[in-house]
């Protein structure tokens, strides 16, 4: 039977038992027999009205009992049909609450880290602040700030000012970049002794990818020059390679990283193959597209470069790579790289 049926009838037993003959009686066993039989009812209604519940009222469980038992049993008959219409208004409540609540699948914007803008001068602007001709103090300054700058666009600025005439310029600049090239070395090392030592596959895979993008972090950040970049670019692709051997759909960040290594080592057909298959496995196409524009580009194929960049005009980019969109989908009739869209940082 239905928990509210139950209910209904204990409330008509308990409205029988306030009419009954023994309310009225003088006797102490009707005294005890009204008490027991209402207690009984009592627990009956608690009972029925704590199965209708929703389940978030019923805990804890035996404290919404209690309660309920004692609000039934202190008003008699009042107290059943009272707690008869709180759980149905409730139990309402939250049907209707749920009603509402169902979640509701909706179509994301394709977003890519990579490419938001996220900076907000110029190259020339810092570089025009570091000049001869500016004070000592804001020198050091405009230098300090370069600590919140991309690597791969504050070491060039820290390089050139490695010959500076100020020597406290010319040794932060030095104390900047050597600080950054031993960190990256100390993790080489670092994982490099764990290479070493007893790992299963999925250890020495993911130590591996760690010390193939440690080494692209060396060449990417503009670490490495001359016959050390080309060194440490074979040890990245080595690395890459290795990993690769032991998962050869290794992930599409991995496969990317090994296509623009090829990107960079002058190899236009693997680096295609290696970044087209990491889209494929999930790479977003945003942070691909510019690269493979640049395999078209170096292949003179002018139709394709276009053909990317056409499809990069509907997405976010940064102002590096929108400038460049705009000339080849011919919104500017001139190359303008002014150096607030070529290369932007803080």
């Amino acid at each position: 039977m239905n928990p509210l049926h139950w209910t209904w009838l204990a409330a008509v037993a308990d409205f029988g038992l306030l009419v009954a003959p023994q309310i009225v009686s003088v006797s102490l066993v009707a005294f005890w027999q009204v008490i027991v039989a209402h207690a009984l009812i009592c627990g009956v209604v608690a009972f029925t009205t704590y199965l209708m519940l929703p389940r978030r009222y019923q805990v804890p469980r035996v404290s919404v009992t209690a309660l309920m038992f004692s609000f039934a049993f202190i008003a008699p008959v009042v107290g059943a049909v009272g707690l008869v219409l709180i759980t149905r208004l409730t139990r309402r409540r939250a049907q209707e609450e749920a009603t509402f609540s169902i979640p509701v699948s909706v179509g994301l914007p394709v977003y890519d880290v990579q490419v938001l803008d996220r900076h907000r001068g110029g190259q020339g602007a810092i570089r025009s602040r570091l000049g001869q001709q500016v004070p000592s103090e804001l020198r050091m300054q405009s230098l300090l700030t370069l600590q919140a700058v991309p690597s791969r666009v504050s070491n060039p600025i820290l390089e050139d000012l490695l010959g500076d005439e100020t020597d406290d310029v010319r040794l932060v600049a030095f104390g900047m970049l050597d600080a950054e090239e031993k960190k990256i070395a100390n993790q080489i090392r670092q994982e490099a002794e764990r290479l070493a030592g007893s790992l299963d596959a999925d250890q020495r895979f993911d130590c591996l990818r760690q010390l193939a993008e440690l080494n692209w972090e060396l060449v990417y950040a503009c670490l490495a020059q001359g016959e050390l970049r080309q060194h440490i670019l074979t040890q990245a692709a080595d690395f890459a390679d290795q990993a690769l051997a032991l998962h050869a759909d290794g992930g599409s960040g991995l496969l990317f990283l090994r296509g623009r290594i090829w990107l960079e080592q002058g190899d236009m057909v693997a680096a295609q193959r290696a970044i087209e298959r990491a889209v494929e496995l999930g790479q977003p196409s945003t942070s691909a597209w510019p690269y493979l524009a640049e395999i078209a580009f170096r292949r003179r194929d002018f139709s394709t470069v276009r053909q990317y960049m056409q499809q990069l005009s509907t997405m976010n980019l940064a102002s590096r790579t929108r400038a460049v969109e705009d000339f080849w989908v011919r919104r500017s009739n001139e190359i303008n790289f002014s150096d607030h869209k070529f290369l932007p940082h803080i």
